[in-house]
């Protein structure tokens, strides 16, 4: 089991920006702000044993349709940081993105194959759950 899938089963996200994957890969992850919320994914890197881990909150959730399973989104106990994840059919972790920079992400819709995560500022995030990135 991967140390991002061990840390969500106890309600924990590290707390570097991060697109993390259950398999265990990891890619940094740059949101200029929680006003515009631009994502862009840079280097992959080793997902190590952070040095810290924030306390998460889910606090919103939708269903993708065809049994494609969930995504999620919430926030962390510190108030700055948010997340994102993408869940299979049995609410397993495929993958989550966690961000200081994007602030507390409250509500997800889906209109397949996009997702748009809210955060607490009222701004959108789109993501195409079909982008490799993204995809299960």
């Amino acid at each position: 089991m991967s140390l991002v899938v061990e840390l969500w089963a106890r309600s924990e996200i590290p707390e570097y920006g991060a697109l993390y994957r259950a398999d265990g890969t990891a890619r940094e992850v740059f949101i200029d702000g929680p006003a515009s919320l631009r994502l862009e994914l840079g280097e992959p890197f080793e997902a190590e044993e952070p040095e810290y881990a924030h306390r998460i909150t889910v606090d919103g959730e939708a269903e993708l349709p065809d049994g494609r399973g969930y995504v999620c989104c919430g926030s962390g106990a510190l108030g700055d940081e948010g997340f994102f994840a993408r869940l299979d059919g049995e609410r397993r972790l495929l993958w989550v993105l966690t961000s200081t920079e994007g602030n507390p992400f409250l509500r997800v819709s889906v209109d397949w194959p996009s997702a748009h995560f809210v955060n607490d500022w009222g701004t959108v995030l789109t993501l195409d759950l079909t982008d490799p990135d993204y995809a299960s």
